[in-house]
């Protein structure tokens, strides 16, 4: 398997090529989420020390409970269903933190969890052109990374020994 400074060079040098046939206005959502998704939100999520965890510095402590639920090259490492489960397992951390700020917020300060109950949320969000690039963006990156593990994996079969 590649190392982790492997897979970024890869991701890297495959981001230009793809920008180039993107539309002006993605740029900036699909190189962001193509970006995040090499370093931060990388199929490796799995190893809890891999280089994508400890980019995550003192919030690496988080995907402690992923590498428990997933293990390495498994559902993390299916092109869709990898990020989909990554950004799932993010959102319901997220849901978490804020049900217990709302129930907290309830117990010391009970008219603000009345004003808080009536804030509406819009996902118009999810349906806008940066979104929607950006998911592609994090798609791709961990696209790039399968693959890069599949021909790294398929070259030290092919030549066990390195000829110098």
């Amino acid at each position: 398997m590649a190392s982790g400074r492997t897979h970024d060079i890869i991701n890297l040098l495959a981001l230009p090529p793809l920008v180039y046939y993107l539309k002006p206005s993605d740029y900036i959502g699909f190189s962001t989420g193509y970006l995040i998704g090499t370093f931060f939100l990388s199929p490796d999520n799995d190893i809890y020390h891999s280089l994508p965890n400890k980019r995550w510095k003192f919030l690496k402590v988080l995907w402690k409970p992923y590498t428990k639920l997933f293990s390495h090259r498994g559902i993390s490492h299916l092109p869709v269903v990898g990020v989909l489960s990554k950004l799932l397992y993010l959102f319901f951390i997220f849901f978490v933190i804020v049900l217990s700020v709302y129930i907290l917020l309830g117990y010391f300060y009970p008219e603000g969890k009345k004003a808080v109950s009536k804030i509406a949320i819009d996902y118009s969000y999810l349906t806008s052109p940066f979104f929607v690039s950006f998911l592609v963006g994090l798609f791709l990156s961990e696209i790039i990374h399968i693959l890069t593990d599949i021909v790294y994996s398929l070259f030290k079969k092919l030549f066990p020994k390195r000829i110098l």
